[in-house]
């Protein structure tokens, strides 16, 4: 396996996970808007970042996990 091509694996994932989870937030009319757009737009810029092959800072990417995973709860609290 090439140097770095973990990583991007991961990376690639990461940003797919991110980019659909963005997708649900959106969705969830149960939110208030500014705080649907800010969720999202983090879950989005994170995405983005990895997709474009940047590597983002540990903890920016653990706070970004972390959204993700309050996403993924308050979804299956609302029965989705």
């Amino acid at each position: 396996m090439p140097e770095g091509q973990y990583y991007d694996e991961i990376a690639a994932e990461q940003a797919r996970e991110f980019r659909a989870s963005a997708e649900v937030v959106r969705s969830m009319q149960e939110l208030p808007r500014p705080l649907r757009a800010a969720v999202s737009h983090v879950l989005s810029a994170a995405c983005t970042e990895l997709a474009n092959g940047r590597v983002l800072p540990i903890e920016i990417r653990r706070a970004v996990r972390h959204v993700q995973k309050a996403v993924r709860e308050v979804e299956q609290g609302l029965g989705r």
